[in-house]
């Protein structure tokens, strides 16, 4: 399965899981559409991966993975025609922080 066939298939599952918890909270969030549902989505996957790296880099890590999940979530998110521009901002983030680590470390 491809990096973004991947992607697809967890943005899918999540968004199923977003619906379930919803409704057994009796927590009702709207949206104005399934796009804009979507793109709640994608925003918080981008969230999700980044936390998730976040650990890495506090032990003077490179997140090399963190940058690549994001990096294929925005490709996933452009190809389906959503506004990448904040998973676009994680990415830069740990691109830019895999660089320093990389430089003062040396190629982990």
């Amino acid at each position: 399965m491809s990096h973004v066939a991947l992607l697809r298939a967890i943005l899918l599952y999540f968004c199923q899981i977003v619906a379930c918890d919803v409704v057994a909270m009796s927590t009702q969030i709207i949206f104005k559409d399934q796009q804009e549902f979507i793109q709640s989505a994608f925003n918080k996957i981008a969230q999700i991966v980044s936390e998730h790296g976040q650990p890495c880099l506090e032990a003077f890590v490179p997140a090399f993975s963190t940058e690549q999940c994001l990096e294929h979530l925005a490709l996933v998110a452009s190809d389906w025609a959503y506004d990448y521009s904040v998973i676009d901002v994680y990415a830069q983030l740990y691109k830019q922080s895999n660089q320093e680590l990389k430089e003062e470390m040396g190629d982990c």
